[in-house]
């Protein structure tokens, strides 16, 4: 079976071995630096240097060397090494880096290193995924979880293990993952400094079934998923856990959109939801033509109808890749629209202003 082995990056490569007090020190100041041009360019210049020094350190090194160089890829070269976890040639490696000028240069050494090796390495973050900001670092998990939850899934389905390597990074963003890996994850592992053996961590036998919560909320929770405000009282019926305040607008936290996206798919399959916005209309006919329509279908057609709810109230501006809303050509068709599901189904829909009249599910008109 292959895996993909997601990693969260630090800077033990720039940390680690013998570094000068002044260099440390320069370290610690700009650990939250997002890019070399906001350092002084003296200092810049140091520690692009220093990156680069040790990125062809490590690109040179045999394994005892890479071993003290990298706390990541230590975690990894020992999980690789296991017996039951042979390599392929299959294996994705997911290199999770901070939004900081230091930590993507260490991920980009590390990502550099797995190819070298032969891996298929690719490095992902998320904007303000750092220790400056608690509020921005909540922010940069919620949008985490939307980019993991869809990649994992994935792979997951395509007969992947997951595995966490939690040997580098930060306690923060570590201690978030791990709460993570108990519901993507089929093993968490770390390598504790000056250890040789794994504590590996195997995904807990439970679900996170949030589905009563969820389905309590349920409008609310659609439209928080699309970015849509929500009233008072129904931020008040939902657990403040789940919500989290951004310039006193209410949006899900980290934890909402964890539980959000670990229920959504089972919800929505198991039939036709009303629309979550008085912009979006469904006509007489629209349920009755989504009769008989398979489980995933139907999924699709309540996220269109969320989709579309969020392009109607940004009057009509949003851009939204899956939804592709179009005037159907030819006079026949009148004021006819339409909206893609799949390869042979659309939503056929009225304009009218900012508004849209979902008449029915058909087939694509050809």
């Amino acid at each position: 079976m292959p895996s993909l082995i997601l990693t969260t990056c630090g800077t033990s490569l720039l940390t680690n071995g013998g570094i000068s007090d002044d260099l440390r020190r320069l370290l610690n100041k700009h650990a939250n630096s997002r890019d070399w041009s906001v350092m002084p360019a003296d200092e810049s210049h140091t520690l692009q240097q220093h990156a680069n020094n040790r990125q062809q350190s490590l690109l040179a090194a045999d394994e005892q060397q890479v071993r003290r160089l990298s706390a990541e890829l230590n975690g990894l070269l020992s999980w690789q090494q296991q017996p039951s976890t042979p390599a392929s040639t299959q294996d994705m490696y997911l290199l999770l880096a901070t939004d900081t000028a230091l930590g993507q240069a260490t991920a980009q050494s590390v990502c550099a290193w797995l190819q070298q090796q032969g891996c298929s390495a690719t490095i992902i973050s998320a904007t303000g995924l750092n220790t400056a900001s608690l509020s921005s670092f909540r922010q940069a998990l919620s949008g985490l979880v939307k980019d993991l939850h869809e990649q994992l899934s994935s792979y997951k389905a395509s007969g992947y293990s997951i595995n966490f390597n939690l040997t580098g990074g930060f306690k923060g963003l570590n201690g978030f993952l791990q709460a993570l890996a108990t519901i993507y994850a089929d093993n968490a592992f770390y390598l504790f400094e000056g250890s040789s053996e794994l504590m590996l961590i195997p995904s807990l036998p439970l679900t996170l079934d949030a589905e009563q919560v969820i389905k309590q909320n349920l409008r609310a929770m659609r439209r928080l998923s699309q970015n849509l405000s929500i009233s008072a009282s129904e931020c008040a019926a939902i657990p403040e856990l789940l919500l989290f305040s951004i310039d006193q607008e209410r949006v899900l936290s980290e934890w909402g959109e964890l539980l959000w996206r670990n229920s959504q798919a089972k919800i929505y399959k198991q039939g036709l939801l009303p629309s979550i916005s008085e912009r979006i209309i469904l006509g007489d006919a629209f349920e009755a033509s989504t009769k008989n329509k398979n489980p995933e279908l139907i999924s699709i057609i309540n996220q269109r109808i969320d989709d579309l709810a969020a392009y109607a109230e940004s009057d009509c501006k949003l851009a939204l890749k899956s939804l592709d809303p179009k005037q159907l050509q030819g006079s026949q068709h009148k004021s006819l629209w339409e909206c893609d599901l799949d390869d042979h189904h659309r939503i056929f829909m009225r304009k009218d202003g900012h508004n849209f009249y979902l008449e029915k599910v058909d087939k694509a008109l050809h």
